[in-house]
C-alpha cells in the first residue's frame, strides 16, 4: 500500500513538474498575441475645459477605437460580456475543453460547423491572424497560443484588451466606442440591457445591427438578457432599450487639436483621454465672429480668419480658430492661420516702444520717456540702400509725443527709435519674447522691423503681447520688461485720446472695462492684425487670404479689431462686470513715475505761455529736470510758437506759417546721407541736381564746400543744390565754429 502511494505521488509530482516545464516553455515562446493587439492605435478622445467632447480621433479609415479603462470596467460589462463569450473564462488556462467537445459534438451532429467553442483568449488570437479559416489546423494554432497568452497574463489584463478589441459595426472597435457610437455615452454607463444589445453585436455586426436591423438585435439580446438575468422581458418591451440612431461625433477645435498631435506635446503623457484649456463655448463664439467679420468683409477680397485667445494666468489657448471653416478647400481652410508666419505690421510697435522706455544715455538716464517729443516728418534712413518711411495716411505731424506715436501707430517716429536703439538690440529682445520665428526674416528686415516686416505667427504674437498685462512677465515668470516699462504700455495703448490722431475718436475699441489695443496692416495690406487685452484674457485676430491676395479698401485693421473687442466683450458677458470685479481688472499705475502737467506740444513741464496742457507720466526726480517750456513765449501780448530747427523741412510744406527756432540744435546734414548714392539720367540732365538741407547751427549764414572748393554762402533756410556730376564728391558746410561733412556719388 506504501509503495502504491508513493508511486501515486510521483506520477502527480511528475504530472506537476511537466505542466511546470510546459508553461515555462510557453513564457519562452516570443510571439504574444496579446501585446500584438494590445499594441493597436487607440483613439485619443478630447474635452473641453468644462468636459464637454471636442472630438474623438480616427485611428485609420474613420475607425474609432477608446480606450477602456480597466477602472471603467464594470461587473455589469463583466458579467454581460463574459456570460455572452466565454461562461467558464476564471476556470480554464486559455482552452475550454468542456465547450470545444460539445462544438465538437453538435457539429458532427449538424454535419457543418455552428459552433467553434473558442474562449475570450482563443478569439483574441483569432483578431491577430488574417486567417479565418475554421480548419483543424486552426483550431491548434489558437489553442497554443491562447495557452501562451494565459501563461504570460492575467485574466484581469486579457478581458480588458479583449473588451477594447471587438469590432461593433460603424466603425466602432472596442465597447468604449460601441457605447458612444450607439449610445452617445461612456461605456461605464451603459446598463445590462444595453449591455445585452452591443454584446451580440461582434458575432455579426452587420445582422444584428441595431440601428438597421432592430428586429434582430432586440431578439438576440432580449434572449441573452433574460438567460444571464433570469428574467421574463418581451423582445417588445426590450426593444425600448434600442439605440434609435447613431452618436454624431463632434469635430471641434480641429486646427489646435492637430497641433498638439502634430507638435508631439502629447507623446510624454500617453494619455487616451485628454482635457484640454479650450472652451468649446468660446471656441464656438470666436468661429461665429470670424464668419461675421467675413460677412461685413465682402468686396474687400478677404477670404480667411483666424483667431487665439488664451487665458492670462496660464497662458493656455481658450479658443483656437485657425480658420473660417476647417473644410472650406477653395480657401485653405485646412491651413493653421494661427501658425501661419505673416507681417504683423504695426501690432509689433508695443515691444519696440517699451524697449525704448528701458534704453539708456551715456549718463545713465532714460532716452526715451512718454513725454518724450518724436518728429514725425520725412527722414531719410540708411546710406545706399535708403529707407524712407511714411504713415499709412501718407501725412506726417510734425512733433508728436512718444504716447501719441504710439497709440495712434505712426510709423516715421517708431522707425526713428529702432535706428537709434539698433536693430540687434531689438531682435534679441523680441528672441526672449518668444519670438523663435524672426530668427529667419528678422535680420533682413532691418529697420522694417519698427513697422513690423518680419514675419511672425498668431502663437507667437498673442502669448508675447500678454507680457504688458502681466507687469512685464511672460509665463515662465520671465522678467521680459521692468514692471513700470509694462504698466506705461498699457496706460498708453488703453488711452483713447492719444488713439485720436491716428484713427479718430472711433468706437471700435470701446469697452466697459480696462483693455489694451494694438492694430496692424502688412506693407501691401496682405494682412490685417488686431490685438487685445485685459488681465484676464489676450486675443490675437488676423484676417486676409492664405494665399497672399492683397486686400482691398483702406487698412481694415477694424475688422480684426471689431472681432477682437467682441470677443473680449463676450468673455464678460457682454456686459459691464460688477464693480468688484472691474476693480480687479484696472491696470497699475507704475511705481516710480508721477503724473505731471506738460505742454502737449513740446512735452516740457507747462509754462505760463503753453495754450494747452497735459498730465503725464515723469521719471521721480526728474520733474522739472529740463526747465519750463521754451516753445511757447508771448511778445507784445501775441502768443508765438517756435519749432526746432529739424521741422523747417516739414514748416515748408506743411504749416509755412510757423516759425522755426532754428538755433536750437547742431549743425547737421539731414540730407542727403553720408555715401549716398545717386544715379545720373541723360534725361533731362540740365535739370538734374542734388538737393542738401541743414539743419541747426548758432549763426543764420552758412558756408557750403563742393569737393573742397567754396560753392556759396547762403542765409536762412539752409536749402541748396549743388551739380549732378558723375563721380565722387564732398560736401562740406561751416556755420561758425560747427563744421559737418559728407560724402556722396553720382553713377
Amino acid at each position: 500500500m506504501h509503495h502504491r502511494i508513493n508511486r501515486v505521488q510521483a506520477v502527480v509530482l511528475w504530472i506537476a513538474a511537466v505542466l511546470v516545464l510546459l508553461n515555462l516553455a510557453l513564457l519562452l515562446v516570443p510571439q504574444d498575441p496579446l501585446k500584438q493587439t494590445e499594441a493597436l492605435p487607440y483613439s485619443t478622445v478630447y474635452y473641453d475645459c468644462k468636459g464637454s467632447l471636442l472630438q474623438v480621433t480616427s485611428v485609420g479609415n474613420g475607425e474609432r477605437r477608446e480606450k477602456l479603462e480597466q477602472s471603467k470596467i464594470t461587473r455589469t460589462i463583466k458579467k454581460v460580456f463574459i456570460k455572452t463569450e466565454d461562461k467558464r473564462f476564471y476556470f480554464h488556462n486559455g482552452v475550454d475543453y468542456a465547450a470545444l467537445l460539445s462544438a465538437l459534438l453538435q457539429n458532427a451532429r449538424g454535419g457543418q460547423i455552428f459552433r467553434g467553442g473558442s474562449t475570450i483568449t482563443m478569439q483574441l488570437v483569432k483578431m491577430q491572424d488574417s486567417n479565418k479559416g475554421r480548419t483543424i489546423s486552426r483550431k491548434l494554432h489558437d489553442i497554443f497560443y491562447a495557452r501562451v497568452i494565459e501563461a504570460k497574463h492575467t485574466k484581469r489584463r486579457i478581458f480588458e484588451v479583449y473588451i477594447n478589441s471587438l469590432y461593433f459595426g460603424h466603425g466602432a472597435t472596442g465597447l468604449a466606442s460601441a457605447a458612444r457610437t450607439y449610445y452617445g455615452k461612456t461605456a461605464d454607463l451603459l446598463n445590462a440591457q444595453e449591455l445585452c444589445c452591443l454584446a451580440v453585436i461582434p458575432r455579426n455586426p452587420t445582422f444584428y445591427d441595431p440601428v438597421k436591423n432592430p428586429q434582430n438585435c432586440a431578439e438576440r439580446a432580449c434572449a441573452l438578457y433574460n438567460k444571464i438575468y433570469h428574467k421574463k422581458m418581451s423582445v417588445q418591451e426590450f426593444s425600448d432599450f434600442l439605440p434609435g440612431r447613431l452618436f454624431s461625433y463632434p469635430f471641434e477645435a480641429p486646427h489646435y487639436i492637430r497641433y498638439l498631435e502634430q507638435s508631439g506635446a502629447l507623446e510624454e503623457t500617453g494619455a487616451h483621454t485628454v482635457t484640454l484649456s479650450i472652451n468649446l463655448e468660446c471656441q464656438k463664439q470666436a468661429q461665429q465672429l470670424l464668419n461675421d467679420a467675413l460677412v461685413q468683409a465682402e468686396g474687400s477680397r478677404i477670404s480667411n480668419a483666424s483667431l487665439l485667445l488664451i487665458e492670462n494666468k496660464t497662458g493656455k489657448p481658450v479658443a483656437w480658430v485657425g480658420s473660417a471653416n476647417f473644410f472650406d478647400e477653395v480657401h485653405s481652410g485646412q491651413i493653421d492661420g494661427v501658425l501661419v508666419n505673416n507681417q504683423p505690421g504695426s501690432s509689433m510697435k508695443p515691444f519696440l516702444y517699451a524697449l525704448a522706455l528701458e534704453t539708456k544715455d551715456e549718463d545713465g538716464a532714460p532716452l526715451y520717456v512718454p513725454s518724450s517729443i518724436l518728429a514725425d516728418i520725412p527722414t531719410e534712413f540708411g546710406e545706399e540702400k535708403l529707407y524712407i518711411p511714411s504713415n499709412f495716411n501718407n501725412r506726417y505731424n510734425g512733433p508728436v509725443r512718444f504716447r501719441i506715436a504710439l497709440a495712434s501707430s505712426l510709423n516715421v517716429p517708431a522707425v526713428q527709435i529702432l535706428n537709434t536703439i539698433g536693430v540687434d538690440n531689438y531682435l534679441e529682445r523680441l528672441d526672449s519674447l518668444g519670438f523663435k520665428s524672426l530668427a529667419y526674416t528678422g535680420k533682413q528686415a532691418d529697420l522694417g522691423l519698427a513697422l513690423g516686416a518680419g514675419e511672425v505667427p498668431l502663437a507667437e504674437l498673442v502669448p508675447a503681447f500678454a507680457v504688458f498685462v502681466r507687469d512685464g512677465k511672460d509665463f515662465e515668470e520671465n522678467q521680459i520688461y521692468e514692471t513700470d516699462t509694462a504698466r506705461l504700455i498699457c496706460s498708453i495703448l488703453s488711452d483713447k485720446g492719444a488713439r485720436a490722431l491716428g484713427f479718430g475718436y472711433s468706437q471700435t475699441f470701446e469697452t466697459t472695462y480696462p483693455a489694451i489695443f494694438k492694430t496692424g496692416t502688412s506693407n501691401q495690406y496682405q494682412n490685417i492684425i488686431a490685438l487685445g487685452a485685459t488681465k484676464d484674457y489676450t486675443v490675437g485676430v488676423w484676417m486676409g487670404n492664405f494665399d497672399g491676395q492683397t486686400v482691398m479698401g483702406k487698412t481694415g485693421s477694424s475688422l480684426p479689431a471689431w472681432s477682437a473687442k467682441k470677443m473680449l466683450d463676450y468673455m464678460y458677458g457682454n456686459t459691464t462686470p460688477p464693480a468688484e470685479k472691474l476693480k480687479q481688472l484696472e491696470f497699475p499705475e507704475p511705481e516710480n513715475w508721477t503724473k505731471q502737467k506738460i505742454c502737449s506740444l513740446s512735452g516740457m513741464p507747462a509754462g505760463p505761455d503753453c495754450p494747452a496742457t497735459v498730465y503725464e507720466y515723469c521719471l521721480n526726480g526728474t520733474e522739472n529736470q529740463n526747465g519750463k517750456c521754451t516753445w511757447h513765449k508771448k511778445t507784445d501780448g501775441q502768443l508765438e510758437t517756435l519749432y526746432p530747427s529739424e521741422y523747417q523741412q516739414w514748416m515748408r510744406t506743411t504749416k509755412p506759417d510757423v516759425q522755426i527756432n532754428y538755433n536750437t540744435s547742431p549743425l547737421s546734414i539731414q540730407s542727403p546721407k553720408n555715401n549716398a548714392l545717386f544715379y545720373f539720367s541723360e534725361l533731362h540732365k540740365e535739370k538734374q541736381a542734388v538737393s542738401v538741407e541743414v539743419f541747426g547751427g548758432a549763426l543764420d549764414e552758412l558756408e557750403v564746400y563742393y569737393d573742397e572748393g567754396l560753392f556759396a554762402v547762403i542765409d536762412r533756410p539752409f536749402v541748396f543744390q549743388l551739380p549732378a556730376e558723375r563721380g565722387e564728391h564732398s560736401c562740406r558746410v561751416v556755420c561758425g565754429d560747427e563744421v559737418c561733412e559728407i560724402s556722396f556719388v553720382v553713377k
